[in-house]
């Protein structure tokens, strides 16, 4: 005898319809592919600290590769702003802190 109640394909959903896995499995992905901040110099942060005044003063177009949430982000732009007390620069409105650039080229 037959149920009234047949549920079918329901039954065999698989285990990931408790909760999204899917998107649990590439958070954890994304999670394992960030790379770690790189570590400078003291040499190399005055070097670009150096490099920044330079550009900004001369109003010179800059190649910035700095590093952003596990990320190494390239940049190309005028610096807008230069706040030394901050230690940050505005690039195409971006705010970019000292610390996280890694070089700095004057195009």
């Amino acid at each position: 005898m037959k149920d009234n109640y047949d549920r079918g394909i329901i039954k065999w959903q698989p285990f990931n319809s408790c909760f999204n896995a899917s998107v649990i499995i590439n958070d954890i992905n994304t999670e394992k592919n960030k790379e770690s901040c790189p570590i400078l110099s003291e040499d190399q942060l005055e070097n670009i600290e150096d490099t920044i005044k330079d550009a900004y003063i001369l109003k010179q177009n800059v190649d910035v590769k700095y590093y952003y949430d596990g990320n190494i982000i390239e940049k190309s732009g005028k610096i807008n702003y230069l706040d030394m007390q901050k230690k940050n620069i505005c690039l195409s409105n971006k705010i970019i802190y000292f610390k996280q650039i890694l070089k700095i080229t004057i195009i």
